[in-house]
């Protein structure tokens, strides 16, 4: 095997391979020294990224950019107010096909819009083929003034929760 690539090598360190590839790489690495030690900087290079702070924006900037969005109204006695919504799509990007001459390698990612009232919800699900899993980004949108921060949202599936979380400022 000739030398490992930049680009795998990270993959690798941010376990974004399969089991042959990381298998393979594994093996090549135990054997050529080059490659080793290659991939021993990278570790360290990549440590030392994800512990720096530096790109983090100044705690006044911060706070600043939170009290740009009006205040949220804060809900009264949430457990016994809460209602389940059932929704309904509205907008689905699988049913409009890639136009002409577009490429893209794997599936693109797809994006859903759900109705309820007055509240939407933005989901985007993009598939992570190194890994078999899936991606889950969302917001829950509402155009009335009142809504709630820090309400419960949960995803279903064939009456199974699978994901429990609450809404923040943005939704």
């Amino acid at each position: 095997m000739r030398h490992v690539t930049v680009e795998n090598l990270i993959d690798y360190i941010e376990h974004r391979t399969s089991n042959v590839e990381k298998s393979t790489l594994e093996d090549h690495l135990a054997n050529c020294s080059d490659c080793g030690e290659l991939n021993q900087e990278f570790q360290v290079v990549i440590a030392r990224l994800r512990e720096d702070a530096s790109f983090e924006p100044p705690a006044e900037l911060l706070q600043w950019g939170i009290n740009l969005f009006q205040p949220v109204a804060q809900p009264k006695g949430v457990a016994s107010g809460l209602r389940k919504f059932i929704a309904s799509l509205v907008f689905d990007t699988y049913d409009q096909p890639m136009m002409a001459g577009v490429r893209r390698v794997g599936a693109p990612p797809r994006q859903l819009l759900f109705r309820a009232g007055d509240v939407d919800v933005d989901v985007k699900i993009e598939s992570m083929e190194a890994n078999d899993r899936i991606t889950l980004v969302g917001q829950v949108l509402s155009s009335n003034a009142k809504f709630f921060d820090n309400t419960p949202v949960k995803l279903e599936s064939h009456g199974i929760v699978r994901y429990r979380t609450r809404t923040n400022v943005v939704g």
